[in-house]
């Protein structure tokens, strides 16, 4: 299955069209390979469709440059396809042909028109470059070999107010993004507008589904208060009857305490709806309240009286 850089890479690859943008693009994957020596360059890539592309667009601006291509299929790991070239004069017409001096990789923009300069970093980000599945993490990056190279790409993506952030890992200089939407304007101007469709699609998504579990989990915490209350009600009713009878109580209170025990899992307003006449919801909260106090007057006066008859066993006991 192609995974979402892989897709975001293939489009990246339809992208470049004119002769200029052809030129830009396999300018950005010659400078910034792996292995660029005076006598053979190597290039690996794990995007099939920029494998199929390649070889084709090498020859069509040095046709002298014919690269060994072997695929290596990897257990649980996307396949790899290698691009040698270790014929030095062939290597040595097509680093002439992009005005390439190995070892120095500085960026000679003068070979590229500025409509051209997104199919040049599409060409980099096609050879070095990854993007996380936007279902995962919002991540996009660009593994580079050279330092100074990082630093003039990062600040070609400032040109579109991308702001790349530069750090060091190991011997690669690597060039990222984590928002989401400065993922989506890299890889619209780099020539992957679907793939940044895909990214907003799945960022809303993940927005709405978001949303509704934090509704749910809000309903359920106070589906779960309403029915903690509920269960308290009860209590200090049924311990009201038992200590002094519902009778005794004030008609409203009376006619409440008995609709609280016939429909305990009724909330607020739906009891209020239940009285006659009927009353508001918080005319039923207030009604509860004075239930629960006369509980705790009723729970006092025996905690009380218990008190008092351990004080008097105590001096029975002296």
């Amino acid at each position: 299955m192609v995974s979402f850089s892989g897709k975001a890479k293939a489009e990246i690859c339809a992208a470049p069209h004119t002769q200029k943008e052809r030129f830009a693009f396999l300018y950005g994957v010659l400078l910034s390979a792996r292995q660029l020596r005076p006598e053979s360059i190597v290039l690996q890539t794990e995007c099939e469709t920029f494998a199929a592309l390649l070889p084709g667009l090498v020859r069509s601006f040095c046709p002298t440059a014919c690269f060994d291509t072997e695929y290596r299929a990897r257990n649980r790991r996307l396949p790899l396809w290698i691009f040698s070239l270790k014929d030095p004069e062939a290597v040595s017409a097509l680093l002439k042909r992009f005005s390439i001096t190995p070892p120095d990789r500085t960026l000679q923009m003068q070979q590229i028109s500025s409509d051209s300069l997104p199919a040049l970093l599409g060409g980099i980000f096609a050879i070095n470059g990854s993007v996380t599945d936007p279902q995962r993490d919002y991540h996009l990056e660009i593994a580079l070999p050279d330092a100074d190279l990082a630093c003039a790409i990062q600040a070609l993506f400032a040109q579109a107010a991308i702001p790349m952030k530069l750090i060091a890992r190991k011997q690669e200089a690597v060039l990222y993004l984590k928002h989401n939407e400065a993922i989506g304007d890299a890889l619209t101007w780099m020539g992957a507008p679907n793939a940044t469709l895909d990214l907003i699609g799945t960022q809303v998504l993940k927005s709405v589904r978001g949303q509704t579990n934090r509704r749910t989990n809000c309903d359920l915490a106070n589906i779960d208060k309403t029915v903690r209350a509920g269960e308290q009600q009860i209590s200090d009713i049924l311990l009201i009857a038992e200590r002094q009878g519902l009778d005794t109580l004030p008609q409203p209170l009376c006619e409440m305490a008995k609709l609280r025990l016939e429909n305990p899992d009724a909330c607020l307003r739906e009891l209020g709806a239940m009285t006659d006449p009927p009353i508001s919801r918080s005319g039923v909260n207030h009604r509860l309240q004075r239930l629960t106090q006369l509980a705790a007057q009723i729970r006092e006066s025996e905690s009380k009286a218990l008190g008092e008859n351990d004080d008097e066993k105590q001096t029975d006991s002296i």
